[in-house]
């Protein structure tokens, strides 16, 4: 996966060095000059430094970083029904809060393997699929039919520059391109690497 990040960050290094001076093209220098780079390697090199927008970034290490972007943290907050399923031999999640911070809200599970965002089984000859799509449905039919909730006061949506948003948070929106199944949201939310 280090390497995959970094045959990423090459495909667009050339626009990220248009100010050799500024700390993300330094940063991205380094960290495409790695041999074997692993995930704890490119954010140690790259993600810390170049990850989001500032503040919070840059970090001062990666585990800086981690801890900023724990689940741990937030888990306590989370007033919404919330399914996080985690695999064992994930490379990246490495510390599953099984107890979910306490929160009735919160269902963790945790499969022996699965690796990161896998989960695939053997389906016919050489095929495989993934298995995770039966568990997350059967736990949202669940939640659907089992859950009676009071309806949710929300903010009236209202379209401005081709985005859907609430009325009265314009930092935040969403809109369809090209008639595909691709969601961009809104510029500067998700951070320089958004989607990786």
């Amino acid at each position: 996966m280090g390497r995959n990040l970094v045959n990423l960050l090459k495909r667009h290094v050339a626009t990220l060095a248009q100010d050799p001076d500024h700390h993300v093209a330094k940063a991205a220098a380094v960290t495409i000059g790695l041999t074997k780079p692993t995930i704890d390697m490119f954010d140690e090199h790259f993600t810390r430094i170049a990850g989001g927008s500032s503040p919070p970034w840059p970090f001062a290490s990666a585990n800086d970083y981690y801890e900023y972007s724990s689940s741990h943290t937030v888990l306590g907050n989370v007033k919404i029904p919330l399914l996080a399923i985690n695999a064992g031999d994930d490379p990246v999640v490495q510390d599953v809060p099984m107890d979910a911070g306490g929160n009735g809200w919160v269902i963790m599970a945790l499969t022996p393997y699965g690796g990161h965002l896998g989960w695939f089984e053997p389906e016919g000859w050489g095929q495989v699929r993934r298995w995770i799509k039966r568990p997350v449905l059967e736990w949202l039919r669940a939640t659907g039919e089992d859950l009676v909730r009071l309806p949710l006061q929300s903010r009236p949506l209202h379209e401005e520059g081709g985005f859907l948003k609430e009325i009265g948070i314009d930092r935040l929106g969403c809109k369809e391109l090209d008639r595909s199944d691709i969601i961009v949201g809104t510029e500067g939310e998700a951070g320089l690497l958004a989607g990786l």
